[in-house]
């Protein structure tokens, strides 16, 4: 969960319940869009529900919460990790819209073709690999969005000066389930992608 202090507004959003994630992702229960798919909007000061938003049975795991940095402005980003359609990821932007709140896809991440006998059981039958965004931060000058995909094993930077219209500006890729690229760094390469996602306060380093 995150708030916007100044609209008096608490946001959550859903994953599952613990039985659900203990012992990992469940594949049934993902296919059967049972995983969280909704936001939530609170009174912050009465502490009531006001609004819920339904993105559908398609999108799973409605995840990560990062609204903007100025308290002045009601919006944020929320990262979708799984379309059970095509198993892309996705980032959408939950604004103000007059009394209510609303909720709009500006970024769409396509899963990538792969060879069947490298996939997990639950994917093989798709032929590709998801990038299965599992977080996303936010710049403090508001300025740059940075996403992990942990399928796929890109980190990738947007420019979301522009809320609405997000720019991939870069990417470098590590691990990853298929590709298992190495860190630009040296080493062995990772089992899978970035997971978790820190901006330090400067911005100069992730």
């Amino acid at each position: 969960m995150w708030w916007h202090l100044g609209y008096d507004t608490v946001v959550s959003s859903e994953w599952g319940t613990p039985d659900m994630f203990e012992d990992g992702l469940v594949p049934e229960l993902l296919l059967g869009s049972k995983y969280g798919r909704r936001l939530h909007f609170w009174d912050l000061q009465r502490r009531r529900h006001l609004q819920e938003i339904d993105f559908g049975e398609e999108h799973q795991l409605v995840f990560e919460l990062r609204p903007a940095h100025d308290p002045t402005k009601a919006y944020g980003f929320v990262n979708c990790v799984v379309s059970l359609k095509d198993l892309s990821s996705s980032i959408w932007v939950w604004y103000r819209d007059g009394q209510k709140w609303a909720v709009r896809k500006v970024v769409e991440i396509p899963a990538e073709p792969a060879d069947p006998d490298t996939l997990p059981p639950a994917i093989k039958g798709f032929k590709a690999c998801p990038p299965l965004v599992t977080d996303i931060d936010l710049s403090v000058d508001d300025r740059y969005l940075y996403v992990a995909c942990w399928g796929t094993g890109d980190m990738q930077q947007y420019d979301v000066s522009d809320p609405f219209n997000p720019k991939l500006t870069g990417k470098v890729r590590i691990g990853g389930i298929v590709a298992r690229a190495s860190h630009p760094g040296g080493g062995q390469p990772p089992h899978a992608g970035p997971q978790t996602v820190e901006i330090r306060p400067a911005g100069q380093r992730i």
